[in-house]
């Protein structure tokens, strides 16, 4: 079973090619976090968690997710995160989570992609995006490869220093800036709706035509990089920068 969680789409391409390469099931969590729930597994066997990194940490909404859901026993857990650049101190944040929920803790991998943050981060160039996507494709190969043979991923070398610093940040971070008060529409906003649908969190909703976030913002940038129109800002912080439309796109 490939479970992910995915805003604009890198963990949902990842996890879709393992699922391709390891013939498993795919669940995507957002079904389920919308309404902030857990889901009932019954598949026994090796599970395959996808999802991106959030201040160097799984999302804090998809470890809830995991915790909230049942498992069947003797689960094997394999933890796959995608980033821009490192996974910092998520490989111990996953084992935690592994051991919390009685798994077999399998290893932790990471696929890099494409930039998406454009909130506080440059974005690239849809030529510069489909390259990096081009370059992850022999990673992800390889990492089916150890899952379809039952094998431990190789330890990536995760210093102490990245995750107790990423202890020290991350309650900060998700207090004082994975906030959704600076997102803002445009004169060129539709009302189309695009940005409700695709929300993981089930945050935004239209009124009078135009979205309205509610407060449970995770960052994950699916409503501006997604929006048909490019027609949300957040702030002036993203005013110029090439959206992100995700890797189906290539």
């Amino acid at each position: 079973m490939i479970v992910y969680f995915s805003g604009t789409g890198n963990s949902r391409f990842v996890a879709k090619r393992i699922a391709e390469l390891t013939q498993d099931e795919l669940c995507d969590a957002s079904v389920y976090t919308r309404e902030g729930k857990g889901a009932e597994f019954t598949r026994p066997g090796r599970y395959v968690f996808v999802s991106p990194v959030y201040v160097s940490a799984p999302p804090r909404v998809f470890q809830d997710f995991i915790r909230k859901s049942r498992f069947p026993n003797n689960v094997r857990a394999y933890f796959i995160m995608t980033c821009a650049g490192g996974m910092g101190g998520s490989p111990e944040y996953c084992r935690r989570l592994a051991s919390e929920k009685g798994f077999a803790y399998l290893g932790t991998a990471q696929v890099c992609m494409p930039q998406n943050y454009l909130a506080f981060f440059k974005t690239h160039t849809p030529e510069e995006n489909r390259e990096k996507v081009r370059e992850a494709l022999p990673l992800i190969e390889g990492i089916a490869d150890y899952i379809l043979n039952g094998r431990e991923l190789p330890d990536p070398g995760m210093k102490v220093w990245e995750y107790l610093s990423t202890e020290m940040i991350i309650g900060m971070y998700y207090k004082d800036f994975m906030r959704d008060k600076a997102f803002r529409t445009t004169e060129a906003c539709i009302g189309c709706g695009r940005c409700a649908a695709v929300c993981p969190l089930g945050n935004v909703r239209l009124e009078d035509g135009h979205p309205v976030w509610g407060g449970r913002c995770t960052h994950c940038m699916a409503c501006i990089n997604l929006c048909p129109k490019n027609a949300i800002e957040y702030g002036r912080m993203s005013v110029g920068k090439p959206r992100y439309k995700g890797p189906d796109k290539f």
